[in-house]
Order: C-alpha cells, then sequence, then structure tokens
C-alpha cells in the first residue's frame, strides 16, 4: 500500500512532516507521532488525541506541563506491540527520505511504500527489483528482504551485480571516446582501470598478485592474475591508439605486426621464460604471501592492444591468423575487449 507524506520546510535545514503517523488507535482516543526532519536527522512528539464522537475531529488532549511533576510522580505513555512497528516504520520512510532527498525548500509530496503491502510477481518482480536498485539500498533494507522474500534478494543480486558491469563496459566505451588516457600514469590509466576491471577478459580471477611482495627479481610483469581454477594469467596492457597489425606489401592478403605490437609480444615471450624458470619459487612465495595454491604451468598471457572498431573484415581475419601462430599469447584490441564485456553482461 503506497502513501503520500507531504514536508513543508518551516526555517533553513528543518521542515515539518504534515500528516501525523498513527500509533495506537480506538474509537475516541489515539496515539500519534508528530515529526520533523532536520539536517541532523529526525525528531518529534508522541501526541495522545481525543474526540467525542466518531465524528468529530481529533484534538491533542491538554499536555501536561512535566516541570509540575512532585518528586515521585512520573508520566508513562504505554505503546503496545503494533505501534513500537508503526513508530519504527514512520521513522524509517522518513529516513530514507532525508537520505535520499535531504531537506527540500518549500512544500513537497513523497509517494512511498509499505514493503510488507508489495505483492511480487513473476511480472513485476524485475520492475520491482529495478526500483529497488535505482532508489538506492542500505544493509537495513537488504536484510529485510532477505527475510521476507530470499527469492527476490537473489534475483535482486543478479541483477545488481549485471548493471554494475553493463556500466563498466560503458564506461569502457566512454574512455576509447574520449581519448587521453595515459597507459601506465597515474590514478586513471590504462593498466590501473584495466587491472581493477580485469573481468572484461571473460574469466573470473581472483585478486592480483603483486610482483614486489612475492620478492621475486627478475623480468616479471607487475601483476600475476590467479584464476579460479588455480591457474595464473598475465595481462600486458598497451594503448588503444597503437596499431597492431599492417598489410605486408610484398606479399598480397598477408599481415605482419607492428614495432610496437612486436616489442609487446618480445616483453610476454620473455615474461613467461622467466616465470617457467622460476616456478616453484614463486609457487612457494605466493603461497607464503597469498594463502593462494597457485599452478603456474603453462600461464596464459593476453596483450591488449589497439581498437579494431574501424578494421576491415580482411584485417580481423589477419589478426585471427597471426594470432592462431602465437602459442599461449592471444593479442586482443580494446573493441574486442568491449565486445567480450557485453557478452559476459548478455548471460549474467
Amino acid at each position: 500500500m503506497s502513501s503520500t507524506i507531504t514536508i513543508k520546510s518551516i526555517g533553513k535545514g528543518i521542515a515539518e512532516v504534515e500528516e501525523d503517523f498513527i500509533l495506537q488507535e480506538e474509537i475516541m482516543s489515539r496515539l500519534v507521532f508528530h515529526a520533523q526532519i532536520h539536517e541532523g536527522g529526525i525528531k518529534g512528539k508522541i501526541i495522545r488525541q481525543r474526540r467525542e464522537s466518531k465524528d468529530d475531529k481529533w484534538v491533542p488532549e491538554k499536555a501536561i506541563d512535566i516541570r509540575t511533576l512532585g518528586k515521585n510522580e512520573t508520566i508513562n505513555l504505554s505503546l503496545d506491540t503494533k505501534a513500537v512497528k508503526e513508530l519504527y516504520s514512520a521513522i524509517f520512510k522518513l529516513a530514507n527520505i532525508l537520505r535520499q532527498k535531504g531537506i527540500q525548500w518549500g512544500e513537497n509530496k513523497f509517494e512511498v511504500v509499505d514493503a510488507g503491502s508489495i505483492v511480487i510477481t513473476d511480472k513485476n518482480k524485475g520492475a520491482i527489483i529495478q526500483k529497488i536498485i535505482d532508489a538506492g539500498i542500505n544493509n537495513e533494507v537488504l536484510y529485510s528482504i532477505a527475510n521476507s522474500n530470499p527469492d527476490l534478494l537473489k534475483d535482486f543480486s543478479y541483477k545488481k551485480i549485471k548493471d554494475d558491469k553493463q556500466k563498466i563496459v560503458s564506461e569502457l566505451v566512454r574512455r576509447l571516446r574520449i581519448g587521453g588516457f595515459s597507459e601506465t600514469t597515474g590514478s586513471d590509466s590504462w593498466q590501473r582501470w584495466i587491472y581493477e576491471n580485469n573481468w572484461l577478459f571473460g574469466v573470473n580471477h581472483k585478486n592480483p598478485i603483486e610482483k614486489t611482495k612475492i620478492n621475486i627479481i627478475g623480468v616479471m610483469p607487475a601483476f600475476l592474475f590467479p584464476t579460479l581454477d588455480g591457474f595464473v594469467d598475465i595481462l600486458e596492457i598497451k594503448l588503444p591508439d597503437d596499431e597492431v597489425i599492417v598489410a605486408d606489401p610484398s606479399h598480397a592478403g598477408s599481415w605482419r605486426w607492428t614495432p610496437g605490437a612486436n616489442t609487446a609480444i618480445g616483453q610476454v615471450v620473455n615474461y613467461l621464460g622467466e616465470i617457467d624458470r622460476l616456478r616453484y619459487e614463486i609457487e612457494k612465495n605466493i603461497k607464503t604471501a597469498y594463502g593462494y595454491d597457485i599452478c603456474l604451468l603453462k600461464p596464459r598471457a593476453y596483450i591488449l592492444i589497439g581498437n579494431s572498431v574501424t578494421w576491415s573484415s580482411a584485417k580481423k581475419e589477419g589478426l585471427r591468423k597471426m594470432n592462431n601462430a602465437l602459442h599461449g599469447i592471444e593479442v586482443l584490441t580494446y573493441r574486442d575487449l568491449v565486445n567480450r564485456g557485453s557478452q559476459v553482461v548478455a548471460i549474467s
């Protein structure tokens, strides 16, 4: 069941809730919560109201000045379980409005929904999940969903992960469009960004292993990427503006690596040779530093370089042939990475 909460500003950084929240109600008396929100949180009064007949308007009972109470006199205001629940619900709704909208000037109306009244079906499940995502969530909301509808929480988790991955693919497309990012320098470098989003390669990895933390000196990549099946991948990152292959003018239909791509392949070949030579020492040091049981047998290596978005079919086929001649190394373009990421999102 949805309801409208009207909030009207009454001063700088403070607003009053026009509607009282009913906590307890009988025919001739009731308890209500009259609330205000401010930049520091929520405050209000619990008021007892009465009426002479069921057709009369509710009016507050005469307030008692607690300063007139004697030494051993107290005022007790009893709330039953339902009233406590209603008070919690009111505070929860106002806290969400305050968190999402803040204190807005003037009179504003907000539509809120009681979670317990939502009827979830297969048809509306997707829309409800999207509304939860769009509205923002906190741990309290997740806890409530988990208790009331575990299957919805599972679907929500899948949808949230899928949306997050789609945002990363869109961010990759945006970065390629505006350009200007460094290969290795700065917090927004291609190397840092790709390392943080290495799932785009289509394989799920554990956290990267830093060369400096496993005490290995030599020709080694800065990071190793342990896979979920216990092996290791290597990622060599170059710029999307770099050329990858060019046509060989002396042989029709043939292609050759550019100097930049050739250099990258040479670097990776050296990495793989060094890893093979120091395999057991590296495995031991990784176990000590990270607790991973890793097998460094025949690591896979990916080289990310160039952008094939404008390539002809012949050039794409040329890269396919060139890759086929490599052993344990695959050269990918940034457009390939966009396509792989989109495919991961599609099957998520």
